[in-house]
């Protein structure tokens, strides 16, 4: 990811039905291109993304959406003044894929359009916005 794109972090921590549900979860999130670092604690899951600024609301969605994202409930904190790293180079897979990593389908996903999302990074359907 370039240095003329604004970088913000989020730190998702999510609550999910079970020990099992929270390991899972973060497992399907693993190869995520914007995912730092991941991890569970009994039920919940605690991940933190980088991502272009434009895409708060990325990080914001599992706490208003929830059951969506496999969550009982979760709170996203947001660092809008990053430090460190001033770059973040994207997980991508070697080869562009159809489907992305989390198992989205972004071709047919509704979060394109009500939030204008590029989609995810490492498949064929994302749209670059800079």
């Amino acid at each position: 990811m370039a240095n003329l794109v604004k970088l913000i972090c989020g730190i998702v921590i999510g609550e999910t039905s079970s020990e099992e549900e929270a390991e899972k979860l973060s497992d399907v999130m693993k190869k995520c291109p914007y995912l730092a670092v991941s991890g569970t604690s009994s039920r919940n899951v605690c991940s933190v993304y980088i991502v272009p600024e434009e895409k708060e609301w990325w990080l914001r969605y599992p706490e208003t959406h929830p059951k969506e994202t496999g969550l009982e409930k979760a709170r996203t904190f947001v660092i809008e003044n990053m430090v460190y790293p001033q770059k973040f180079d994207l997980k991508l897979p070697k080869e562009e894929i159809t489907t992305a990593p989390c198992g989205a389908e972004c071709r047919s996903c509704p979060l394109r359009e009500d939030y204008d999302c590029s989609g995810c990074p490492a498949t064929i359907h994302y749209k670059q916005t800079c």
